[in-house]
């Protein structure tokens, strides 16, 4: 039987991103935390992680980390239980991968009623909607909102909706780089915002507006937020989630680009089978608010 204190060590020195940092959190010596993983790689006859910095994980690692997490919030639930029928229920926490778009949007409304009902705190951690799906593979999280549809090994996968996103940009931008209509040859020399070097959404709208598959000036913002008023304020044009646009453009302080082309996103929420009745709880809820807050999907 693994000892609960190795994984913990384990869990912790990933988190952290070091053995010094993991031994601040466990209020123990660095060279406990080094101790208590040497002897559970000795344990198991394989690393569990790269020496490396920042530190990694190896494939062995990576299960482990899954398997505690699991564990873990079993454990918690299992405590708020008992706690509920003495002096009221402690906190449960969660980490969760999310893009920057659902944050910004709908998720917080529709991961509320869990919050509140089952005291749970989040631990968001944020990435690209193609890549939160790897943050769950390495056991960084126990769930993720993710656009990949299939399904991980020991997890399952349920349709959210779509985030419908519309080329945007104010009217004095248009009318100083689109004077006679949005085509390739403007596009070569009119600056788009970006969220990061991973957000390939603009080249995918320009290849289908424009045909144009070349190069363009770009502005790296990485926030939603931040995004949308960069592109009020003329400094370059973006693809905004519609939830975002809608009010600007209503106030004529946005302009789209091109209303016969969006791009949508199908989002999914990914979680582990057999996951716990709070997982449940929330996969429901999720299922509910963004039924609500997103586009259905095609059937």
């Amino acid at each position: 039987m693994l000892d609960p204190k190795h994984l913990e060590a384990l869990a912790a020195v990933v988190d952290s991103g070091g053995f010094d940092k993991a031994a601040d959190r466990l209020f123990i010596t660095q060279s406990a935390v080094s101790q208590r993983i040497r002897q559970l790689e000795e344990r198991l006859g394989q690393p569990v992680l790269t020496r490396t910095l920042p530190v990694g994980t190896t494939a062995l690692g990576r299960r482990l980390l899954q398997h505690y997490r699991q564990i873990h919030l079993l454990e918690s639930e299992l405590f708020d239980t008992l706690e509920s029928q003495t002096q009221g229920a402690g906190w449960t926490r969660i980490a969760i991968g999310v893009n920057n778009d659902s944050l910004a949007t709908w998720f917080l409304e529709a991961v509320a009623p869990v919050c509140l009902a089952h005291r749970v705190l989040f631990d968001v951690v944020l990435d690209d909607q193609d890549y939160t799906l790897e943050l769950m593979r390495q056991g960084h999280v126990l769930a993720c909102v993710s656009t990949r549809e299939k399904p991980i090994q020991g997890g399952e996968c349920q349709p959210l909706g779509v985030m419908r996103y519309h080329g945007m940009a104010s009217p004095a931008y248009v009318r100083s780089h689109f004077p006679d209509g949005v085509c390739a040859e403007r596009f070569a020399d009119a600056p788009t915002i970006v969220f990061s070097n991973k957000d390939d959404m603009q080249t995918e709208y320009l290849a289908r507006v424009a045909d144009y598959h070349g190069d363009y000036p770009r502005l790296t913002l990485p926030s939603p937020q931040s995004i949308l008023e960069a592109v009020r304020l003329g400094l370059g044009w973006s693809m905004v989630p519609a939830t975002m646009a809608g009010a600007a453009l209503a106030r004529g302080e946005l302009v789209d680009l091109d209303p016969n082309h969006t791009i949508d996103l199908a989002l999914y929420w990914h979680h582990w089978r057999g996951e716990s009745r709070l997982m449940r709880a929330l996969a429901e809820e999720l299922a509910r608010s963004a039924g609500a807050a997103l586009l259905p999907m095609a059937h």
